[in-house]
């Protein structure tokens, strides 16, 4: 299915851009009466640039930082999958951090990602915004920091963009009925991603009442209500108990771990360029709840 939407150029919700094959995207572009240069791309009306991904493993242990900034796109998901091959189990902080800000991109290359990242245990946090297919990377982390209006959300669509992915126009879905089937069939599959991940149902359906240009960016509120920030429910068990067991400043219940890491983002996104140093703030603000 996946191979489906990345070859019918598929719009994911927020800001799915999904590159197409170059026989697909002439079709496409002749439909449209455009010059063959042209590519169709689902998206959240921003432009597709690969995604810069670093990746560091610090000095502390076996933690790993990977930033995820700008563009979503294969490349990126590529970097991620060789990146997270060194991750090796979950200390304190955790075994991998993820950093996020990003306008979206890639809507099949994020949800790629989002199962990388699951799988890894990541701690995922935005540190700037994280926008259309940023939301599906945001949704695998089994530990969800956003702050509030961090978050941008609207209903998928299809623009025609040129080779460096500057966007030209969005697609009429009504004159293009491979776009619009496209479509169809890439919204039937994020409610389930989403499902996956342990999302609210209200999660998707929300996206989809947001149909103008431009994002909807959500309340803190907003946020937590669709789960967007928070645990997956099995790792925190896991880790409440894990914490439970410690001595010392570290040592705190499972209400106390979620107002704790809640802080984190906040906290620590002046860091994001510094990853030794975001795991530091991390640490500290696990054991040293009431800093300002």
């Amino acid at each position: 299915m996946l191979r489906l939407l990345a070859i019918l150029l598929i719009l994911i919700v927020q800001s799915a851009c999904v590159s197409s094959s170059s026989q697909t995207t002439q079709k496409i572009a002749q439909n449209q009466n455009q010059n063959q240069n042209q590519t169709q791309t689902p998206a959240s009306a921003t432009k597709f640039n690969s995604s810069q991904v670093d990746s560091l493993a610090s000095t502390q242990g076996t933690v790993m930082v990977v930033g995820v900034k700008g563009q979503i796109s294969k490349n990126a998901l590529e970097k991620l999958r060789l990146s997270i091959g060194q991750v090796s189990g979950d200390p304190i902080p955790a075994g991998l951090i993820v950093l996020l800000d990003s306008p979206g991109g890639d809507g099949v290359a994020a949800m790629q990602m989002g199962r990388l990242l699951r799988k890894a245990n990541a701690h995922v946090f935005v540190t700037g915004q994280c926008a259309s297919a940023c939301i599906f990377v945001l949704a695998s982390g089994v530990v969800r920091v956003a702050p509030s209006y961090s978050v941008g959300i609207h209903r998928g669509r299809v623009t025609m963009s040129d080779s460096n992915a500057k966007i030209i126009k969005e697609v009429d879905l009504n004159d293009n009925p491979q776009a619009r089937a496209a479509l169809k069939h890439f919204e039937s599959q994020a409610p389930l991603y989403f499902a996956e991940m342990g999302m609210s149902p209200e999660l998707f359906p929300l996206m989809q009442s947001h149909q103008l240009k431009g994002v909807y960016r959500l309340s803190s509120t907003e946020i937590a209500k669709t789960k967007l920030s928070g645990f997956d429910s099995i790792y925190l068990q896991q880790r409440a108990a894990f914490y439970r067991k410690q001595t010392g400043p570290y040592r705190m219940d499972e209400d106390e771990l979620k107002s704790r890491t809640q802080k984190v983002a906040s906290r620590c996104s002046g860091f994001e360029k510094h990853h030794t140093e975001f795991i530091s703030c991390y640490k500290q603000t696990l054991r040293e709840p009431f800093l300002n």
